[in-house]
């Protein structure tokens, strides 16, 4: 059953990106003299949306109500939205130059699709006087129009959930002071691993791409990046008019949707940490019996360079080609890079031909300068990566023994 709601989802969802998107095909009717547009019966509300179990939904969602109950129109602004049948949308998204949209839709639809996915969805009514909301309402149809509707996203400095803050920010008459309830004294990592404490394999790959530059100490406006951040600060915050008048942000807080999905269980058994740490004691078992036979076993260290290259033709891609935020600062591209699979491939050719590895002191000497980078280095490593760099040094090592001793036969 959950299957199938969250295939319902995910069809619906390709049919709306197929939809022409335009002011002219908004929601929101606007009277002939839109110049002098000004409804006396708007009521603005921060939604926000609990995080789901796809990789997509995990640090939730923010969008935009607007109502006017003279005319009874209901709608939702969301700047989540991205043209599935864009080309090469896949290429796109890893280069980081993915073009979201502001889409507009009834509530009643954005509430179907969510309880469709047993998300929950919090309301925060606005105390907005009647100017600023229709200035909000002339902001987000402007936006609607089609030469403005696509942005360049940034998952950490331009996302849905900051458009959204911005369009209310612009629309006040004088600025919006926010609780400041967020820990200053944290990373964008941090706040990363608290939203995945049950799924340790998303973390350890959002810490296998991401770099030095998630580590730095952030304030508080780009801890307002994930939406759960963005609700707590708006909740405890004030507007400050131009004439020195302080209001009260939210006015009011409704639950839309309660929450349905049971929190992930992490299980231990398969998370990363203990797969890498039977890994490590495997790899030290092996080299054991193999120091004592005297005989190296070629194919376990093929396998593992070949796994390497193969991750680090990932990270190497996003290092140097992709505009995401924080993959260019990545300090791991100096081990996880194509060079292992050409690593790889002399190891083989070594073998076939009874030859002298060389290249394994070259080996040896990069990984035991990458474990000593790790711990002076800016970036901060997951758990596990310590594990697997451990592992192929002390692979490295064996490696580098048996090139010192010359040609020795070797079990494959």
């Amino acid at each position: 059953m959950e299957r199938m709601k969250r295939y319902i989802y995910l069809l619906t969802m390709v049919v709306l990106a197929g939809l022409p998107l335009s002011a002219q095909n908004s929601l929101v009717t606007v009277p002939a003299d839109g110049d002098t547009l000004l409804l006396d019966s708007i009521e603005v509300s921060i939604l926000t949306c609990t995080p789901g179990k796809d990789m997509y939904a995990k640090f939730g969602h923010t969008a935009l109500r607007v109502r006017d109950y003279t005319r009874g129109e209901d709608v939702v602004f969301n700047y989540g939205c991205f043209d599935y049948n864009a080309n090469n949308f896949v290429l796109k998204f890893l280069l980081g130059q993915t073009d979201y949209l502001l889409d507009d839709e009834p509530f009643d639809y954005l509430k179907y699709r969510y309880g469709m996915l047993g998300n929950g969805v919090t309301e925060q009514r606005l105390n907005l006087s009647q100017l600023e909301a229709n200035r909000l309402l002339a902001l987000l149809l402007e936006n609607l129009q089609p030469e403005n509707l696509e942005y360049r996203y940034n998952w950490l400095y331009d996302n849905c959930t900051e458009r959204a803050r911005d369009m209310l920010e612009k629309a006040v008459d004088g600025e919006i002071e926010y609780a400041g309830l967020a820990d200053d004294d944290v990373t964008v990592r941090d706040m990363l691993h608290e939203c995945l404490e049950n799924s340790p394999w998303v973390a350890f790959g959002i810490d296998l791409i991401l770099g030095a530059e998630i580590d730095r100490r952030v304030d508080q406006r780009v801890m307002m990046f994930l939406p759960g951040v963005f609700e707590k600060e708006s909740d405890g915050a004030h507007i400050v008019r131009a004439n020195g008048e302080r209001v009260v942000y939210v006015g009011a807080r409704a639950t839309v949707l309660e929450d349905k999905n049971e929190p992930d269980e992490a299980t231990l058994v398969w998370a990363p940490i203990c797969v890498f740490t039977l890994l490590l004691l495997g790899s030290m078992a092996l080299s054991v019996e193999e120091f004592s036979r005297k005989r190296p076993t070629v194919w376990l260290d093929i396998t593992m360079h070949v796994c390497q290259g193969l991750t680090g033709l990932l990270v190497a891609f996003l290092f140097f080609f992709s505009v995401h935020p924080a993959v260019d600062s990545n300090w791991l591209v100096i081990i996880l890079n194509p060079l292992a699979l050409v690593y790889a491939a002399w190891m083989w050719y070594c073998h076939k031909k009874e030859r002298k590895n060389v290249l394994a002191y070259v080996n040896l000497v990069v990984m035991a300068g990458f474990l000593v980078t790790m711990c002076v280095c800016p970036q901060s490593f997951n758990p596990a990566m310590w594990l697997v760099v451990v592992t192929l040094l002390i692979r490295a090592a064996m490696q580098a023994h048996f090139a010192f001793h010359g040609k020795v036969k070797i079990e494959s």
